[in-house]
């Protein structure tokens, strides 16, 4: 059996505790009900429970948004068809379908 990674490209999701400290490993990740990205971990630093909820927007935004970057209220740059097909199987549906 091949156990080579797909080449997928990515950017980390910028997660930090209130006290700054980074997550080093992460409990657990999901999508919540409300179709919102979420990660749980537990702070190395001060040792508190962390929760972190974003939007699949606030992601993007978070990892790939330049300052110098228009967007378009129709259209986002993430706006692919496999982004599509990812929140329609998760329930989100768009307003222009």
């Amino acid at each position: 059996m091949d156990h080579t990674e797909p080449e997928i490209e990515y950017r980390r999701l910028p997660l930090s505790c209130e006290c700054g400290a980074v997550a080093k490993y992460l409990s657990g990740v999901g999508i919540s009900s409300t179709h919102k990205f979420v990660a749980h971990w537990r702070c190395p630093q001060c040792h508190r429970d962390v929760w972190v909820e974003k939007s699949l927007l606030e992601c993007w935004k978070d990892c790939y948004f330049e300052p110098s970057v228009k967007l378009s209220n129709s259209r986002l740059p993430m706006d692919t068809p496999d982004d599509r097909k990812f929140l329609h199987a998760i329930g989100v549906a768009y307003a222009d379908e």
